[in-house]
């Protein structure tokens, strides 16, 4: 299937490292029959992403929210679409999900030389991660970065409960969502897991994904 477009330090099996805040309200699962509308919102040029289990049903949405993208039951926001969705949090009625977000705020030319290190170090994950090609598109996507990255969105963690944020890491990522990212979610009590693997898109973040919304 194709896509467009609190610390308690609590260890779970398989590699998957929880901090949750001790005071989390923890609420029963939905039926599992009940067909949750998740939107999720790709990173930065990609135009979709292929999915490793073909019975998970993602609507994509890429450049600016709308009232649908709004009342979604989960908004997913991967690597730049994490800004997009903390962007817009305080439209969105559903809970958000960060996958491996850019954080903290730091200089534009600090993101430049992390993104060589990943281009070089990790690469675009083509197989799955599907990008645009049209040069114009390019240049929106260029000036849309360099907008949210150049934004401060630390105080969005501090207008909403806790529970309304999860931030799934892959473990490896050193280049976007690093060790000094780690300190920042733990400093705000964010609750966060962390999985095998790097930056791109994985099975282990897929997995991870369908195990929150179960939660």
């Amino acid at each position: 299937m194709y896509l467009e477009g609190s610390h308690s330090g609590l260890v779970r099996p398989l590699g998957e490292r929880i901090y949750r805040k001790v005071s989390r309200v923890q609420i029963s699962p939905p039926p599992l029959d009940i067909m949750k509308n998740i939107l999720l919102i790709p990173g930065w040029g990609m135009r979709k992403v292929e999915l490793y289990n073909n019975d998970n049903l993602f609507e994509i949405r890429r450049g600016k929210l709308d009232k649908n993208s709004f009342s979604a039951d989960y908004v997913i926001g991967l690597s730049l679409g994490a800004l997009v969705a903390l962007q817009n949090a305080r439209n969105i009625r559903g809970k958000i999900i960060l996958i491996n977000p850019p954080i903290p705020k730091r200089s534009v030319v600090v993101w430049f030389f992390h993104w060589l290190d990943y281009l070089i170090n990790e690469g675009l994950f083509l197989e799955r991660q599907k990008f645009i090609k049209n040069p114009i598109r390019w240049g929106l996507e260029i000036i849309n970065c360099l907008k949210l990255l150049s934004t401060d969105f630390s105080k969005v963690f501090d207008n909403f409960p806790k529970e309304k944020f999860t931030v799934i890491r892959g473990k490896n990522d050193r280049f976007f969502c690093d060790e000094k990212a780690v300190k920042f979610l733990i400093d705000k009590n964010i609750n966060f897991i962390e999985v095998e693997g790097g930056h791109n898109w994985s099975e282990a973040i897929e997995k991870a994904i369908e195990n929150e919304r179960q939660t």
